[in-house]
């Protein structure tokens, strides 16, 4: 049995480093230049655009290394053979470096329908709106009613912090130099160009190291189909990344036993979830997780290489314009970024809606209570070339069973009848043979058999054999919440046949997904 591993936050440790005090010197100019800088030392003073979550151009001058009398501080870096590594140092910058020890920060939430709520909070969202995890949060939304959840797994080697009144960069100055002294619509083009330069924020304090963080999203409705709950898909989900990760082979035999157990009620999970990762720092592991494949070496190539290869984990922002000296344009400035964050902003989602007593097809969790149901409308359109009586023109007519429900078209004296014949089934659960026959005065002779899938939306098809051809034509539509290629749920036909017993057009129901990538 597994640990239970569903807490809110799971914190493991794993001390890599015995001390975590510098030993520094003051080096010569010659010393200094051919030093290497401390790794990520230019990470700390980029500027941040808070909306699309991206990192920005240099506001801080991070390159400059020697005091007014040519020297610089030398450090040793004991996560890498205690080499000698400079130190950004000037008069107007208290750069603190500090030494961590490894460890590493497992942490798992789990939140609503709230998409918003992911990454911001507040009336508007004017937070990550544009960014890659925003979009995908919102797009899963409007495919099923979802819980996401969010999982990370984080390391930190070293920490840069700026004094409160940093050296800008000759780049950044340059430009805030230029700007207007004020903000307005004839001047707004200039500051949106600062601001797609540098950003609404700048990094003041950074720990570096690596992450990685996966938004994982979790098919409410269909898990409840399936006869699950979210926090049983959630739970397993979780169990997956974290033990595989810490623990790699020996957990995977029993993470497999575990997740027979859940999914054994279900004829296909994996579109029970879908994921969106994202990986700072470090190279040689591409974030993968699955339990039927170890990958605890790449993962441990990936720990090693963060310590020459950081980037940030954590941070602490401060606002652009609170570097901008001149007060009429910081004030400007913080004008055109609290413009710029209105115009980026979106309202923030409806509360979870209460569903009792909205019918006999949903339950009080707004799920359809069962799967591949919608709405069904089927034409028999026409036939032609049919052949069932030797002496005369056949005498034919159309008749449809789809479970319980049958219905017949009019008999035409034809071998090319149009019956353009529309039945409304209505709510449907189930498929059954759509049969055409030829009636005769002695018997009916079943002329054309065929077989198709159904899918949401309109569709004509044609059924043909040995004693001709039929067309018919359905609608589908969906019940709320069940989307997709096969209502989420999996309304699905059988293969196309050629038999002459007659025309069927079969339908088999399966409680499915789209195919998706197991976490």
């Amino acid at each position: 049995m597994l640990p239970d591993s569903t807490s809110a936050l799971l914190l493991l440790s794993v001390l890599l480093v015995h001390s975590s005090v510098l030993s520094c010197q003051i080096g010569t100019q010659t010393e200094c230049d051919a030093a290497p800088f401390v790794p990520g030392h230019n990470l700390v003073g980029e500027g941040f655009d808070i909306v699309t979550m991206e990192r920005k151009a240099d506001v801080i001058d991070v390159k400059t290394y020697l005091s007014p009398n040519k020297t610089c501080k030398l450090c040793s870096n004991p996560l890498q053979n205690d080499v000698l590594q400079k130190v950004i140092k000037n008069k107007n910058m208290a750069s603190c470096l500090t030494l961590y020890k490894l460890h590493v920060l497992s942490d798992f939430h789990q939140f609503g329908l709230d998409v918003q709520k992911v990454l911001t909070s507040g009336k508007l969202d004017v937070g990550g709106t544009r960014s890659n995890t925003y979009k995908f949060a919102l797009q899963r939304s409007k495919e099923d009613r979802y819980t996401f959840s969010t999982h990370s797994v984080a390391c930190s080697h070293y920490g840069f912090i700026l004094s409160s009144k940093p050296p800008l960069s000759i780049e950044f100055k340059k430009q805030v130099d230029l700007l207007p002294s004020y903000y307005s619509s004839c001047t707004k083009n200039k500051y949106t160009k600062l601001i797609n330069t540098y950003g609404t924020h700048y990094f003041r304090m950074v720990n570096l190291g690596g992450r990685l963080r996966r938004l994982i999203s979790s098919r409410r409705c269909l898990a409840f189909l399936n006869g699950l709950t979210s926090s049983e898909v959630t739970k397993c989900t979780k169990q997956q990344i974290f033990y595989t990760t810490m623990y790699g082979t020996s957990m995977i035999l029993m993470l497999r036993s575990e997740s027979k157990s859940i999914w054994s009620g279900t004829s296909y999970h994996s579109g029970l979830h879908r994921h969106f990762t994202e990986m700072s720092g470090g190279n040689g592991w591409l974030g993968k997780f699955s339990i039927f494949k170890n990958d605890s070496i790449g993962y441990m190539i990936w720990l090693k290489s963060l310590k020459e290869h950081p980037d940030v984990v954590s941070y602490s922002l401060r606002p652009l314009y609170q570097l901008v000296p001149n007060k009429l344009q910081k004030k400007a400035v913080k004008a055109a970024i609290e413009k710029y964050l209105e115009e980026t902003a979106v309202k923030k989602s409806p509360k979870e809606p209460r569903c009792r007593g909205y019918g006999p097809y949903l339950s009080s969790n707004c799920c359809p209570l069962h799967a591949s149901r919608g709405t069904l409308s089927v034409t028999i359109v026409r036939g032609w070339d049919l052949f069932g009586d030797d002496l005369s023109v056949t005498d034919g007519y159309a008749k449809m069973f789809y479970g319980s429900i049958q219905h017949r078209t009019k008999m035409i004296e034809s071998n090319n009848p149009w019956w353009n014949a529309e039945f409304n089934l209505g709510k449907v659960r189930s498929a059954d043979p759509l049969i055409v026959w030829d009636e005769d005065p002695k018997y009916d002779d079943l002329l054309v058999h065929c077989e198709k899938y159904l899918s949401p939306g309109t569709h004509t098809f044609t059924c043909k054999g040995d004693y001709g051809s039929v067309e018919a034509k359905y609608t589908l539509t969906c019940d709320p919440y069940l989307t997709g290629e096969k209502c989420s749920a999996g309304a699905y036909l059988q293969h196309l046949s050629g038999k002459r017993q007659g025309t069927h057009w079969t339908g088999r129901q399966s409680v499915t997904g789209q195919h998706r990538d197991l976490l």
